[in-house]
């Protein structure tokens, strides 16, 4: 499986987990900047949680991965993303 699809099912997964009463709005706005949105939109949203070196060499790794998946593919994902989360299952 690839990574970029890997992390959106985890993501999926930790939204829609019976333990999250509501989605964090601002982990969806980090997630959705990380698939479509440019490295440097990608980084000032996640600068506001001050992560460490490693995570910040980490995520911006997992943004060029996804940046090589093709535009039609992403709005695929994001196609997805939004009608799981619209789902009966993540109400």
């Amino acid at each position: 499986m690839k990574p970029a699809i890997a992390f959106a099912l985890v993501s999926l997964a930790l939204c829609c987990s019976p333990a999250s009463a509501e989605i964090c709005s601002s982990f969806l706005d980090v997630v959705k900047t990380l698939i479509v949105g440019t490295p440097s939109s990608f980084e000032t949203a996640v600068d506001v949680f001050s992560p460490d070196a490693d995570m910040k060499v980490a995520t911006n790794g997992l943004k060029k991965l996804l940046d090589s998946i093709p535009e039609n593919k992403k709005d695929s994902i994001m196609r997805l993303m939004e009608k799981i989360i619209k789902s009966p299952q993540c109400a």
